[in-house]
């Protein structure tokens, strides 16, 4: 990793703040991969989270024990949660009095753009998937772009965790001077742990996620009905939606509920291949989680997924939002191929998705913020 010689131009380290509306997931991942080297990078004491309350329990233990400063708001829902985090950010900025704000996902950019008040702090906002891209109204869609339009020019610099979500913004109109793409990444090395018991001389198919629309676990289950003589599905998350079937779990079909991040790494290790079915993705990190394991990774093109994949060149696709096509994939899959999918996909890790890479981007883009 590079050294920085201070972003803020005076031989320290900037002070940097960070605003999130939400810990968990993706999210959360990303922070956790970006911030503890970040405490390295620039000592601890240079970094503050400001969080929801409510998320406590969802932060990475790695993070926690960083050394950085946590502050919190109180978040009940998302509408109030988003009042609660305007003054939090207010109090939490004129305490720490950081150089860069770095903002993820929609409510905390929204916050933190709307409340830019002069050339300092640096204002710097990563969607994390942009809110327009979800399926919803056209009218919803319409105002979403707006707001992101209008709200683009307080910020000095977008990232973005992928080449698809480059070019969803620049569809949508936003300033392509603002916008830098640095791929989503995790550590290099995987955690030390052993695979999850999992003996079944099927085909070992892992979906993990949320059981949400997005993440299509209804598609895979109506996909794969019927070829338990060929699979065994295992299913990592938590149930917050109904899976959409209306009828009794299959016998070779397993809900072990949700997992910690060694937890998920290990059943991964278990598994043959790694499932992701969803419907929109700004990036897809369980692809790449699968990736550095070594396990073949059977992915939808939504979105960042397919950027990952390399339209098919580093996984198995198929089109998204279409169980037919997916029942057609798990027909037709050969398992003898899959070592040699896991193989291409790790190296296609290693080249890409690396935290390292992403930690020593996103400071020379603080540093190219700060020099403005």
């Amino acid at each position: 990793m590079a050294v920085s010689t201070g972003p803020r131009g005076d031989g320290g380290a900037p002070r940097v703040l960070h605003v999130c509306d939400s810990i968990i997931g993706g999210t959360g991942s990303f922070l956790a991969e970006l911030l503890t080297p970040q405490a390295e990078l620039y000592g601890p004491a240079a970094l503050t989270l400001l969080m929801p309350e409510q998320h406590r329990d969802h932060i990475e233990p790695r993070l926690r024990d960083s050394g950085i400063r946590f502050e919190y708001f109180d978040r009940p829902n998302r509408l109030r949660g988003m009042a609660k985090l305007f003054f939090a950010y207010r109090r939490v900025r004129r305490a720490t009095r950081p150089d860069i704000v770095h903002a993820h996902s929609f409510g905390a950019g929204v916050i933190t753009r709307i409340l830019r008040f002069g050339r300092r702090p640096r204002v710097l906002f990563c969607p994390h998937g942009w809110a327009f891209s979800m399926q919803v109204s056209p009218n919803v869609r319409r105002f979403i772009v707006a707001v992101e339009r209008y709200l683009a020019r307080a910020a000095d610099r977008i990232i973005l965790i992928s080449p698809h979500e480059r070019d969803v913004a620049v569809e949508a109109g936003l300033p392509e001077r603002k916008l830098v793409t640095i791929n989503n990444a995790i550590a290099a090395a995987p955690p030390a742990v052993a695979p999850a018991r999992w003996d079944d001389a099927r085909i070992k198919l892992l979906f993990v996620g949320r059981l949400d629309r997005q993440k299509g676990l209804d598609l895979l289950l109506e996909a794969i009905a019927g070829l338990g003589d060929r699979y065994a599905l295992r299913i990592v998350g938590q149930a917050v939606l109904s899976t959409g079937t209306g009828s009794p779990t299959p016998d070779f079909v397993e809900y072990v509920g949700w997992r910690d991040r060694n937890g998920v790494v290990a059943e991964m290790m278990a598994a043959d291949a790694i499932i992701v079915p969803s419907r929109w993705e700004g990036f897809g990190l369980v692809a790449i989680e699968a990736m550095r394991v070594r396990r073949a990774v059977i992915a939808s093109t939504a979105g960042g997924l397919n950027d990952i994949l390399d339209g098919g060149r580093y996984g198995v696709s198929f089109p998204a939002n279409d169980a037919a096509a997916l029942r057609r994939t798990l027909e037709a899959l050969d398992p003898a191929t899959l070592p040699d999918w896991g193989e291409r996909g790790h190296a296609r890790f290693i080249a890409e998705y690396t935290a390292e890479k992403m930690v020593d981007a996103v400071d020379r883009v603080y540093r190219s913020a700060l020099g403005d």
